[in-house]
């Protein structure tokens, strides 16, 4: 374990971008599509939305049903999803009826599932849930049963399908630190890494847990991992392509020689894809996104599957037009789109996943405790569709890539 920590914190020091801020920034404006550069011919099957627990609907169709059907309508060929089995994200219009011991396999071959999965997405990015940092050897071998069955499953049932699908936890280093609040807000002092919990409730230093939370997290991984290997050396002859990521959203802690999901925990597993859930990276240039993505990619240790590519992808990134009353306008939001872009561009990250299709975050808490649909006014503002049934800035930013696919915006 001393050997790996060595490692770890020696990669912490050294992995990334070689390139100087300015040479970054360059090659990201070389692919911006607003500076010129030109638009993919494949951009729809890199660019998409989340659909999950959104305060506001428009149809009377099943609320999974009328998020793919409004996704594939807009032109979008990536379709994220929580894949949950309680149904959780998912309440308006649906009556999900889900028994206790579904299988996820079950799970899939639901009437609502079953019908978002016919849509002509070219990738649906599925967020599966487990025991994370309560993993044991016993839970371990249970998902890694469960995993395999859906693999199998999806490989077998879409095999006359060029469509892809990546399983993936949510944000894995939140995951880590047992949940978001104060308590998870680990301090950045890189030389203080096994401490006890401060009383200080804005800075917690690492607990001295954090080793066997991270060797849980490992263990995790690597059962899903297997999971889906252990299906696709099994299916043969099929289109269907399915993938296991493994998501992170602390980086810039990691750099900081934090234990994290890219420092402490790749360096114990192999892997398909990494996802990151960026807003720790998230500057206006583009250029600490780009050095971030670079830094993940130092750590991954890709499966045979992949055949030597470490792939990277923005599983979710997303700009609140409204949570700053009155300070956010269109130009510096649709400027930072572009700067993302023009990284993704730039180091070939096959997919950027916007948060998300209809707002999930009402402005303040007394919003919040209310069960009721929420207005425009009302949320924060991460949405493609604003609740007036309007197109954000950045859903008109991404409508407007779709339409000049392969060329240049006018």
């Amino acid at each position: 374990m001393r050997t790996l920590l060595a490692i770890s914190l020696l990669l912490s020091c050294f992995s990334g971008s070689a390139q100087s801020d300015a040479e970054i920034l360059s090659s990201i404006q070389r692919h911006q599509p607003l500076k010129g550069a030109k638009i993919p011919r494949d951009i729809s099957a890199r660019i998409g939305a989340t659909h999950v627990a959104g305060k506001y609907y428009f149809t009377k169709e099943p609320y999974l049903i009328e998020g793919a059907r409004k996704m594939s309508d807009m032109g979008y060929g990536v379709f994220k999803v929580w894949f949950r089995k309680n149904g959780g994200g998912y309440p308006y219009n649906s009556e999900w009826n889900l028994p206790k011991n579904i299988t996820l396999k079950e799970l899939a071959q639901h009437p609502y599932w079953a019908a978002t999965f016919e849509f002509p997405f070219s990738t649906f990015a599925l967020s599966v849930d487990g025991p994370g940092i309560r993993s044991t050897d016993s839970s371990a071998r249970a998902d890694e049963q469960e995993i395999y069955e859906l693999t199998k499953y999806l490989l077998e049932r879409y095999r006359d399908r060029d469509v892809t699908f990546i399983l993936h936890n949510w944000e894995g280093d939140w995951m880590l630190r047992g949940g978001t609040g104060d308590y998870a807000r680990w301090s950045r002092k890189a030389g203080d890494l096994i401490r006890a919990v401060d009383g200080d409730r804005r800075t917690v230093l690492v607990p001295a847990d954090s080793m066997q939370r991270v060797e849980a997290m490992a263990k995790w991984f690597k059962a899903r991992q297997d999971g889906v290997n252990r299906a696709r050396a099994e299916v043969k002859r099929t289109k269907c392509k399915v993938y296991h990521a493994i998501e992170c959203n602390k980086v810039m802690d990691s750099q900081d020689g934090i234990p994290g999901i890219v420092n402490f925990v790749l360096p114990r597993v192999e892997v398909d894809m990494v996802s990151w859930s960026c807003y720790d990276g998230m500057d206006e240039s583009g250029v600490k996104l780009y050095k971030g993505i670079e830094y993940i990619k130092g750590f991954i240790r890709p499966t045979p599957y992949m055949k030597g590519r470490k792939v990277v992808f923005l599983g979710e990134i997303g700009i609140p037009e409204q949570r700053y009353q009155g300070l956010m306008t269109r130009e510096p939001v649709v400027a930072r789109w572009d700067a993302y872009m023009g990284v993704c561009g730039a180091l070939n990250v096959p997919y950027i996943i916007q948060w998300e299709l209809y707002c999930n975050e009402p402005k303040n808490e007394e919003l919040r405790r209310l069960n009721d649909t929420r207005k425009t006014d009302e949320m924060r503002g991460f949405w493609l569709i604003r609740p007036d049934g309007t197109m954000s800035w950045v859903g008109e930013y991404f409508a407007s890539l779709l339409k000049h696919a392969g060329g240049k915006l006018d």
